[in-house]
């Protein structure tokens, strides 16, 4: 059975500065029940609620969207921050893709800021089922999202 694919612009509360918002992609296997989650953070999105700052507000809120959005029976998800020229206003480096750890808590997740690991595109595109992702102009373009 082939992976089930998912995209959408999450909105979420930023634990310090407010709303905030990234590109979510996401692959599920209903055959082993595992997601694979990659955020993009976007240039459009205010300097001071950036993802890396606050993954687990990030991956709180875009836990039911996947469940809505995928199955609501995900088992497991492997989380993947992803930045690149397009989340930025000045571009500073290569497009980079880091595998986070969070721990689940009682109120949503927990990052410790350990376990995290940088991964190659390629070593994504394997995780989501051999399907690499669409440049990030493309995706915002088909939801609609003012580049």
């Amino acid at each position: 059975m082939d992976h089930q694919q998912f995209q959408t612009v999450l909105h979420w509360h930023h634990r310090r500065a407010g709303a905030a918002h990234a590109l979510l992609r996401a692959s599920y296997d209903p055959a082993t029940r595992q997601a694979v989650a990659v955020v993009s953070e976007l240039a459009d999105n205010p300097d001071d609620r950036g993802i890396t700052d606050d993954f687990a507000s990030v991956a709180t809120a875009a836990l039911p969207v996947l469940r809505e959005g995928l199955s609501p029976d995900i088992a497991a998800i492997t989380w993947i921050a992803h930045f690149g020229p397009f989340s930025y206003v000045d571009p500073s480096g290569p497009e980079t893709f880091t595998a986070l750890t969070l721990t689940v808590t009682a109120d949503g997740y927990r990052d410790d800021l350990q376990g995290d690991r940088r991964l190659t595109a390629d070593e994504v595109t394997a995780l989501l089922g051999g399907a690499p992702l669409a440049p990030v102009a493309e995706a915002l373009a088909v939801l609609g999202h003012p580049r």
